[in-house]
């Protein structure tokens, strides 16, 4: 997990299965909400998470409605899901929090350059 407000520049990695996933993600989000007000110009938020439990979803749902507000108050948010190639149920859960979220979400292959929009609700 890489979070740099100043660069706006954010990253997860890896697997999400936190024994409490709400209370791991909160300081994330709370410095998302503090930043709402006067977020960055362009935010890149880069997601390469190979699993997450059901119970991190929701919190990556908050963060990505939180980027959504920021883009509302005129950041340019750039989100781009890294996914193993063939692994469509990770496609399908981007498609949903894009949904959910209404900000776009570029899925991009792990092994080739290869990606497509998702959510496209600017």
């Amino acid at each position: 997990m890489d979070f740099d407000g100043e660069l706006g520049l954010m990253r997860l990695e890896g697997e999400s299965h936190p024994e409490d996933a709400a209370s791991f993600y909160a300081p994330l989000i709370l410095w998302l909400d503090a930043l709402v007000t006067n977020p960055p110009g362009s935010v890149v938020f880069e997601l390469r998470l190979t699993f997450f439990s059901a119970a991190t979803r929701p919190q990556l749902l908050a963060l990505l409605r939180r980027l959504k507000k920021w883009a509302s108050r005129g950041a340019q948010v750039r989100a781009t899901w890294y996914i193993d190639p063939g692994d469509e149920d990770m496609v399908d859960v981007a498609g949903d929090l894009a949904m959910m979220s209404g900000l776009a979400i570029r899925v991009a292959s792990t092994a080739v350059n290869h990606s497509a929009m998702l959510g496209a609700v600017m």
